[in-house]
């Protein structure tokens, strides 16, 4: 949900820009009488930036996880996640439970649902 929020602002704010400022070939461009040619005019297909999201994700090794998204977590599940991401900080909190405010992009979060299932894994 995060990096389809980040996707969208992403391409929002380079819209704004887009239009906000000149563009290389207005500022070198002739007066307004003489139109630029087609030919010179470019567009530039806006890719998202999936790979960054990826790679912020990888730190904590939340990436690797989603075979046990909607899980239990059992203590044998706790020890197969742990196997899979290595020996880090992993919290598992619930809807209603109190967080520090402290980020750690090193530390795995386990996000457990009402019915007490893991919902998201995320890095923090």
């Amino acid at each position: 949900m995060r990096a389809l929020i980040a996707v969208c602002l992403l391409t929002s704010l380079a819209a704004c820009q887009a239009e906000n400022s000149p563009s290389q070939s207005e500022e070198t461009s002739p007066p307004a009488e003489a139109a630029p040619s087609p030919a010179a005019t470019t567009v530039t297909p806006m890719v998202p930036p999936v790979a960054a999201d990826t790679e912020a994700e990888d730190k904590c090794g939340a990436v690797k996880l989603d075979r046990w998204l909607n899980v239990l977590p059992t203590d044998t599940v706790k020890a197969e996640i742990t196997s899979a991401v290595g020996e880090r900080v992993i919290r598992y909190y619930g809807p209603d439970d109190a967080l520090t405010m402290d980020f750690s992009e090193e530390r795995l979060n386990a996000e457990l649902g009402a019915d007490g299932r893991i919902k998201r894994f995320h890095c923090g």
